[in-house]
């Protein structure tokens, strides 16, 4: 049966004002709950390559505070052995971030979670591109959590008490933020 040409337009004004609207609650709550950048492509790149260079066998990577998971989506298709799960704490980026796994069906595992009640004791690879004033929490729960071995790369903002292993400037013009998509790279002792 053929829609008539009034139902199909109204049936597609529907559809682009829940796009819109969602679009808008996904703007005010990014502007509330924090930061919603994603990981710019040279940064992107050069956590392939600490990938490859410090485990390239690794089985599981966690990107801790995914947002709408576009880093964790480009890293599944690029290494797709790898076990993706990818935590955020917003319900609706959450919801975007798997409607687009469904649809390029990478098979990540997305939670809507606090980062802070994640399980870390399985990772061998651990993400960040978080806000500064998190950082010192979340050093203690990696701390205490992940096994030895395990590799942490942070974009931007970095540990203050661990040791350095790495540092990739993967921006190198000057920027507001002195480490604006620098990764600093470090390894659970």
């Amino acid at each position: 049966m053929i829609f008539p040409t009034n139902i199909l337009l109204l049936l597609i004004y529907i559809f682009l004002a829940i796009t819109l609207a969602l679009l808008f609650v996904l703007t005010i709550e990014s502007l509330i709950k924090g930061h919603d950048i994603s990981t710019g492509k040279k940064a992107f790149n050069a956590l392939a390559k600490t990938i490859q260079k410090y485990n390239p066998n690794t089985k599981t990577f966690y990107d801790l505070g995914c947002a709408r998971g576009s880093l964790s989506l480009r890293l599944k298709k690029k290494f797709p052995h790898l076990e993706v799960y990818a935590i955020d704490n917003s319900a609706i980026r959450i919801f975007f971030a798997k409607l687009k796994n469904v649809f390029l069906r990478r098979g990540i595992n997305f939670q809507k979670q606090d980062i802070f009640c994640t399980d870390l004791r399985n990772a061998d690879f651990v993400f960040t591109y978080l806000w500064y004033d998190i950082m010192p929490i979340l050093e203690e729960k990696l701390q205490k959590e992940l096994k030895k071995g395990a590799v942490i790369i942070t974009n931007t903002s970095h540990l203050q008490s661990w040791k350095l292993e790495e540092k990739i400037i993967t921006c190198p013009k000057p920027s507001k933020t002195p480490d604006f998509e620098t990764l600093f790279v470090y390894i659970k002792k």
